[in-house]
């Protein structure tokens, strides 16, 4: 067999042919090794040098597209390869525009979304003059993400004498709809993650169940039976803590009490309490978007804000003869007098008047209201026509500067039935319906037409988004 060169250097030994001993042998092969190793340190360090050189490189992205169109306060999380010197927000840049606040931490820069997103959009956040904290070489870091569709909801009266149904399609294409549940007199619903909780009723008691959202699977939902039957006569949720709370009204009574059932745990069902610790009868109340709270206006027309989970006391905000609305960031309610409309900053108290702008030149008759954002409001208001003799009908977005029309019926026979504002303040869903179309008036909450047709209109555009059959339309 022909021997190896290491054959060679082990048997023979030397270039000259003298064999080594053990100890020589042993010192190349150390030499050897710390040469290797050497270079091997050498490439490293040469990496190092120029990783360093470069700047911080992007390693890693985490956000949430469907939480940051549902909820406000959401993150976008940039990881780096280098732990990072302070990022102000002016290094900063959301695209499209959002309000941001931005924070870093070891090797993260988190930029935190004030408001909710928009639905379906692309957005582009840039961080520039990246630095770590070891050196001052500067880099960029860029992330891209996409926010989901909107999904809508609705529900649509069956015709001679069929069931209600309670359907679900995406905003685009909504045509592709689906019914996930089918029953007689649906009242009202709230989606959750998961499931979806309908409320029915036959005109004398009430039957609240959750449904899985692909119809399959439903349980029916306590209610405050003991008390003997009754009817709910209004219906919410919080959808990030899971909770349902409801007005309650037991036969033959014309007071309503509010309850919460959270669906967590033992769904024991209990009484909201007033300052007084009494069960709470109210007038009007709604959930605070991102916080286990509601407002309520008792039967005396005090407005107070409960903490559900009791970490704080009720809080008085003041006495109006209208609880117009929660605004969508949670951070206020809009409340009415005989006499002035407010905004109630719900962290101090503050009570400060709005100022309604004319609408086409006309002081308008004032209705329903959404809060959209610090100084907008979305309105339905009516304008006199014919010298007085008739009213026309129109939404408006008032910033407390101009009214702009943002939907207006598409023919004069069709009258606007309600509206509603989509979570992140993007669109706005207009029922309409003929005057001529008959309506069952002992539905227990919202009777509306028969046939009732829902617009959505982009708020910023004034453009018509979509139109289907139903209303209650939901997000």
């Amino acid at each position: 067999m022909t021997p190896t060169s290491t054959d060679r250097w082990s048997a023979e030994g030397g270039r000259d042919g003298e064999p080594l001993d053990e100890a020589d042998l042993r010192l190349r092969q150390r030499r050897r090794f710390v040469a290797v190793v050497a270079v091997l340190a050498v490439v490293c360090g040469l990496f190092g040098v120029l990783t360093h050189l470069q700047g911080p490189k992007l390693t890693d992205v985490q956000v949430d597209a469907s939480a940051v169109v549902e909820r406000s306060g959401q993150q976008l999380r940039l990881f780096s390869n280098q732990a990072l010197a302070h990022v102000d927000p002016d290094q900063v840049v959301v695209s499209p525009a959002a309000p941001f606040t931005v924070e870093t931490s070891g090797d993260v820069v988190s930029v935190q979304f004030t408001d909710r997103l928009r639905y379906d959009t692309d957005y582009r956040v840039s961080v520039s003059g990246v630095s770590s904290i070891y050196q001052r070489q500067t880099s960029d870091l860029e992330a891209r993400f996409s926010t989901e569709q909107a999904v809508t909801w609705r529900i649509v009266h069956g015709r001679d004498g069929a069931e209600d149904s309670l359907e679900q399609a995406d905003l685009k294409g909504g045509a592709e709809r689906r019914t996930v549940w089918s029953a007689p007199r649906i009242q009202a619903y709230e989606v959750f993650d998961s499931a979806v909780a309908v409320l029915t009723d036959d005109g004398a008691q009430s039957t609240l169940s959750l449904v899985s959202l692909d119809g399959v699977a439903a349980e029916t939902l306590p209610l405050p039976l003991p008390e003997g039957p009754g009817l709910v006569t209004q219906l919410g949720a919080d959808r990030a803590t899971t909770t349902l709370a409801f007005s309650w009204q037991p036969e033959g009574s014309e007071q309503e009490t509010l309850y919460t059932l959270p669906l967590q745990g033992q769904r024991a069902v209990a009484p909201v309490t007033s300052i007084a610790g009494e069960p709470l009868t109210v007038l009007d109340w709604q959930f605070v978007p991102g916080l286990d709270s509601v407002v309520a206006q008792a039967t005396d027309e005090q407005v107070t804000l409960f903490d559900l989970s009791g970490a704080a006391p009720p809080r008085p905000l003041g006495t109006f003869v209208a609880l117009q609305g929660v605004s969508l960031d949670g951070r206020g309610i809009v409340a009415a007098t005989a006499l002035q409309a407010f905004r109630v900053d719900l962290s101090t108290g503050e009570q400060t008047p709005i100022p309604f702008s004319a609408v086409e030149g006309q002081t308008p008759f004032r209705g329903e209201l959404v809060a959209v954002g610090a100084t907008e409001y979305v309105q339905q208001v009516a304008l006199p026509t014919d010298g007085g003799t008739s009213f026309s009908s129109l939404i408006v977005l008032d910033d407390e500067q101009e009214a702009r029309v943002v939907f207006r019926p598409p023919s004069g026979s069709s009258e606007i039935e309600g509206f509603s504002v989509s979570p992140n303040g993007q669109f706005l869903a207009v029922e309409t319906a003929t005057a001529t179309s008959p309506t069952d008036y002992t539905y227990t909450i919202d009777p509306t037409p028969a046939e009732v047709t829902t617009t959505v209109v982009d708020l910023a555009s004034g453009a018509v988004v979509a139109s289907f059959l139903g209303h209650a339309a939901s997000w």
